[in-house]
């Protein structure tokens, strides 16, 4: 299969980081191989497109081209013939500056899955993002309310894929490093397990499932 992961920062494969946020941060990557892609590149062609802070439509005031509504369609013109496009987004969209609610992030993503679909053609995965957790400066600062939020986008993203007929894989529960949003190894190692059992339903033809 030809498959387009999409996403954040944890598709990029930041390492947790307390100081990401400051001004010095220094901003480090797991190797491909602790990365939750890496599994499918044995059995696949994969194309890898990570952002740190790239929203689903919102701009981010830092870095530039980083609103996935936005991009998009030109994103899109790299790639051909994709027969799956696996998207883990939603993270940044909750951080306190946009003032989202869930259901908010929720419409926000389904366009845009909408709009793959139709410019594509290909098989959907929505990855929920991983639960912020607001123990430590960077999430009480940035994500205010953050973990809730989270928590609800898990069972509105698995609403919105089963209503939609896209494939919903939580990421919910993953675990996650020191600075409340981003995977660890073992949390990436996870994602990978759940995503391959989900190519493997998508192969077998199954029209949709959650896991």
């Amino acid at each position: 299969m030809k498959i387009l992961c999409y996403g954040d920062s944890n598709t990029w494969g930041y390492v947790p980081n307390i100081d990401g946020y400051s001004k010095n941060a220094i901003v480090k990557q797991y190797s491909q191989k602790d990365c939750w892609w890496f599994g499918l590149t044995k059995n696949n062609e994969v194309f890898v497109n990570g952002l740190c802070g790239r929203c689903i439509a919102h701009e981010n005031k830092w870095l530039a081209d980083r609103n996935a509504s936005k991009t998009i369609k030109n994103e899109l013109k790299q790639y051909s013939d994709l027969d799956c496009i696996i998207v883990q987004l939603g993270t940044n969209d909750c951080k306190t500056e946009y003032g989202d609610t869930p259901l908010k992030i929720t419409s926000n993503i389904k366009n845009l899955l909408d709009y793959l679909k139709k410019q594509t053609g290909a098989k959907i995965i929505l990855i929920s993002p991983a639960m912020i957790i607001e123990n430590n400066k960077i999430t009480k600062k940035y994500y205010v309310g953050g973990q809730k939020k989270s928590q609800e986008l898990d069972y509105l993203y698995r609403q919105l894929a089963q209503k939609n007929g896209y494939t919903f894989v939580s990421g919910v529960d993953l675990e996650i490093g020191e600075d409340g949003e981003h995977l660890t190894i073992n949390g990436h190692k996870e994602l990978n397990d759940r995503i391959l059992y989900a190519l493997n339903k998508i192969s077998n033809k199954d029209q949709q499932f959650d896991y």
